[in-house]
């Protein structure tokens, strides 16, 4: 069921792979000068999308999608050429001047979906496969910087993957809104009614941060996620977005005080200043936790439960 692409610049080769796969819509790569007729017309009999090729030429690819598109073929991806080094900075001002005529000149023929071949990087004559996997991995990194919106790779390794995802997920972005999880009660483990309550900020950052630490070290606790718009607790406090009032109103909004017998709150090291406004803001006692939230479970075990008398 995955997205399937036939690479051939043989149309008859093209067609009996088709022919197989025909019910999948295959993206068929590619139509060039040479073969753009006969590539159309099998785009046209199967209802196929079609890719135009045409490396290192911008004036031509414009030309041949000018030519398809009157032809009849409206379903297209551009592919301006995928060159490493010396021609890797064509490759990438290539990419440029293709959504910059879109954008400014307003030129529709350009304003197809854009095709990279990061997987030209195995063609180079370097022997590792670790360096080809890297040189792949920047070069996949560098077209989606540069507006690709399919890459064509070789590697399958994560460590070539995961930066492309992150990159992809990240980069499109709205940077006037911080990334950011919602607020609420986080159970971890199995808390009991004695376990220790922590609280935090809801930007996605800290928050898996905090997260990860708390699950490496299998502590069974009770974290509350307080609504800062997304922004880190340093920044939230000096901004006044976490304050003890808004801590105070997420203990009682999350009836924190029925899920447990004791009144301690760790707050954390940065927000160490609002401690005693926070008592008594909330009535609980808090506890400064760590600046780095690696150090809870050193906190924890140096200091809970607290003495039974102060419960």
């Amino acid at each position: 069921d995955l997205p399937l692409i036939l690479c051939t610049y043989d149309p008859a080769i093209m067609e009996a792979g088709i022919a197989h796969v025909k019910d999948r819509r295959p993206l068929l790569y590619a139509a060039t000068r040479d073969n753009w007729k006969e590539m159309a017309e099998l785009a046209i009999l199967y209802n196929c999308p079609l890719v135009v090729s045409a490396p290192q030429d911008i004036s031509l690819l414009r030309s041949l999608t000018k030519t398809l598109v009157d032809y009849g073929v409206s379903d297209l991806v551009l592919d301006p050429g995928t060159a490493m080094e010396p021609n890797l900075a064509t490759t990438i001002h290539n990419f440029s001047q293709v959504r910059r005529a879109v954008f400014q000149e307003h030129d529709e023929l350009l304003g197809f979906p854009l095709l990279g071949t990061p997987i030209t990087a195995w063609f180079s004559q370097e022997i590792s496969p670790n360096v080809l996997q890297w040189k792949e991995a920047c070069m996949a990194s560098m077209l989606i910087s540069r507006y690709a919106d399919l890459l064509i790779l070789h590697s399958l390794e994560g460590w070539v993957l995961l930066p492309q995802l992150i990159w992809r997920f990240n980069i499109y972005t709205d940077p006037r809104k911080p990334v950011s999880v919602d607020s609420g009660v986080r159970i971890f483990g199995s808390p009991t009614r004695t376990s220790p309550v922590l609280i935090t900020t809801n930007y996605a950052l800290t928050y898996f941060t905090v997260e990860s630490d708390i699950k490496s070290a299998n502590i069974d606790c009770y974290l509350i996620v307080v609504d800062t718009g997304g922004i880190s607790v340093e920044s939230a406090v000096a901004g006044r977005y976490l304050t003890a009032e808004s801590m105070a109103h997420a203990l009682r909004d999350y009836q924190v005080a029925d899920m447990v017998d004791h009144r301690y709150l760790i707050v954390p090291g940065l927000a160490a200043r609002l401690s005693g406004d926070t008592e008594e803001a909330s009535g609980w006692h808090v506890i400064v936790g760590p600046k780095d939230s690696s150090g809870i479970a050193g906190l924890l075990k140096a200091r809970w439960p607290p003495m039974a008398q102060q419960w």
